[in-house]
Order: structure tokens, then C-alpha cells, then sequence
């Protein structure tokens, strides 16, 4: 027996459980917040960016793997695309050019993730979604573009090239980052009318380093392509973004040539 100051006696089993019931309290807020943390990531097919490819470095307790096998549920917060699990048909890594997965779904839709150096953990920088051509679909354009809006909300920056006027295309700055960050980050994204022509007709096939010239070297978020059919409106292909271009430049030279 143990005795307080005021002179009460206390048994070392209530001590025991008075420990063992602070550090169940300790353990449960730190798996809240853990599950907090990671309803805040914006995600792709489930994966969000900064994911580590190695699973001994969970992000906010989740694994790449677990990811994969569909381990976390389907009703993540800020996710389009839908969830890996059992809709995967094939997957594969590749060392070169850079670290990369390619994986196709059983509806046909492949995804990629692109992987940081090893210096920098081997994180995801960037995830895209390819909707391969399809004239059979029977969602609308319009209805997709709900669906990224209800993930990820507003566009920050819309444009219609006039080379093709079925396609539609939207640029989401990611809203979690911090607000001085963030903030910044969309002061530097062009209005619409300030994107000439050029770019903005070669905007949907543009790469990294044309995107950090026109959306900003610090830009963190989504980038979605979506080509409707001319009669119907119906959604026929696309592509959608996840990207970070600052995580890029680990792998990338993304610098403007003079």
C-alpha cells in the first residue's frame, strides 16, 4: 500500500490503473490526431501527395501498401478517383527516369505516381489520373467537374482553349497549406485573361517546367483536363493532377532556359 499526503492510503493495483488509464488516454489522442491529420491531405485515388514509398514511413498512420490494398476505408475526405483495392488490375515500378508506379483499374483508368529523390524520402510530388477515350460514357462533364469541386472546392483559375472548345480545364490551389503560404501560392496564378493564346491551347499537355513558368515555382495542387463530347456534353477523356512543383525540383530541373 502507498499512502498520499493527507494520509489516505492508495493500493499500487489503482496507481497501476490510474497510469495505465493516462497513458490509453495519451495513446487515443495521438491516433485522433493522427486520423485528423490524414482527413486533411488532399488525395487522388486515395494516395495524397508527400506519401512515402517506403511503408516503414507511415504518413499520419497510413502506408502505401495499406493504400493499395484498400486497408483505410472508401470514405476519405478530399479524395476524387475513387479507391484502389480491389478495382487494381496491374502494378509496377520503374527506377528510370525517375522512381515511378503505373497502375491500371479494371474500369481501364491508369494512375501514376511520381517519387521524390532518395534524399528527400522517395515522397509523391505529383499523382495523375488518365480517363482513356471513351464514347460510351454517361457521366457529363459538368458532373465530374461537381465531383473535384465537393473534393477539393472552387477553381482558382478556369480556361477554354479556343483550339478546342469541348475541352475544359481547372487549376485548385491546395487549400490546407498554411494561409501565408497558401496565400501567396495563388497571388501568383495568372488571371485567366493573361494566359495568351499559346499557352493556354498547349495547357493541357504542358509539362512541369511549362507549368511552373505559367502557375508559379511554389505551386501545390490540382490540375484537371476534361474533353466533352461536341453534342452531348458528355465526358469522353481527361486527365487530373495532383502535384507539388516544389517536390518536383528534387527530381527536376525545372528552371526556365535563357
Amino acid at each position: 500500500m502507498g499512502r498520499c499526503r493527507n494520509g489516505m492510503e492508495i493500493g499500487f493495483s489503482e496507481v497501476r490503473y490510474k497510469l495505465s488509464s493516462v497513458w490509453f488516454a495519451i495513446l487515443l489522442i495521438l491516433i485522433l490526431s493522427a486520423s485528423a491529420n490524414a482527413a486533411d491531405h488532399w488525395r487522388l485515388v486515395s494516395i495524397p501527395l508527400d506519401m512515402p514509398m517506403d511503408d516503414q514511413f507511415a504518413l499520419d498512420g497510413q502506408a502505401l501498401e495499406g493504400l493499395y490494398q484498400g486497408d483505410y476505408g472508401t470514405k476519405m475526405p478530399h479524395n476524387y478517383g475513387g479507391y484502389i483495392g480491389p478495382n487494381l488490375k496491374s502494378s509496377g515500378l520503374n527506377e528510370s527516369p525517375f522512381y515511378h508506379i503505373d497502375s491500371t483499374l479494371k474500369d481501364n483508368r491508369t494512375f501514376e505516381l511520381w517519387f521524390s529523390t532518395m534524399e528527400d524520402g522517395r515522397k509523391v510530388f505529383g499523382v495523375r489520373l488518365t480517363i482513356p477515350y471513351s464514347d460510351k460514357r454517361k457521366e457529363l462533364v459538368s458532373e465530374a467537374i461537381k465531383e473535384v469541386e465537393a473534393a477539393y472546392g472552387k477553381p482558382d483559375l478556369e480556361l477554354s482553349p479556343t483550339s478546342m472548345t469541348t475541352q475544359k480545364i481547372i487549376v485548385i490551389a491546395d487549400r490546407t497549406l498554411p494561409k501565408e503560404k497558401y496565400d501567396s501560392m495563388v497571388s501568383r496564378l495568372p488571371k485567366a485573361g493573361e494566359i495568351g493564346q499559346k499557352d493556354a491551347d498547349s495547357f493541357w499537355n504542358a509539362d512541369l517546367r511549362q507549368w511552373t513558368r505559367m502557375l508559379g515555382p511554389e505551386f501545390r495542387g490540382v490540375i484537371l483536363v476534361l474533353n466533352a463530347d461536341a453534342k452531348t456534353g458528355k465526358l469522353v477523356s481527361g486527365t487530373v493532377q495532383l502535384i507539388d512543383l516544389e517536390r518536383a525540383r528534387t527530381v527536376f530541373n525545372l528552371e526556365q532556359s535563357r
